[in-house]
C-alpha cells in the first residue's frame, strides 16, 4: 500500500474516488461534474454570503488576491451585499 505525505489536507485522487464519484452515483447526477466546479461554487457562495475576500483567498489557498477577485464576477448584487453587511454591523453596535 503506498501512503502520501500530506500536510493534513485530504489527497484530492483519495476524495475523488472514495467520495465525489460515489456520491454522483448515489444521486444519479449524470452530468459531468468537475471538482474545480465544486470549488468554484464554493467561492463565489462564500462571497454571496458576505464573506471577506482576503478569508476566502486564504480558504482557497491563493497566493494572489487578484486570483480570488476573479470569483466576484458571480456577484451582480455585490453592492447590495456591501451594504447589507454595514447595515448589519450599525445594528450590533446600536443593540
Amino acid at each position: 500500500m503506498r501512503v502520501r505525505d500530506t500536510d493534513g489536507h485530504i489527497s484530492r485522487d483519495w476524495f475523488r474516488t472514495t467520495i465525489w464519484m460515489p456520491a454522483l452515483a448515489a444521486a444519479e447526477i449524470q452530468t459531468h461534474v468537475r471538482m474545480h466546479d465544486l470549488r468554484h461554487a464554493h467561492a463565489s457562495w462564500l462571497l454571496a454570503g458576505g464573506a471577506d475576500l482576503q478569508v476566502v483567498k486564504e480558504r482557497l489557498g491563493h497566493k494572489k488576491i487578484s486570483t480570488t477577485e476573479k470569483y466576484l464576477h458571480t456577484l451582480p448584487d455585490a453592492d447590495e451585499t456591501a451594504l447589507s453587511a454595514l447595515d448589519q454591523m450599525r445594528k450590533r453596535r446600536a443593540a
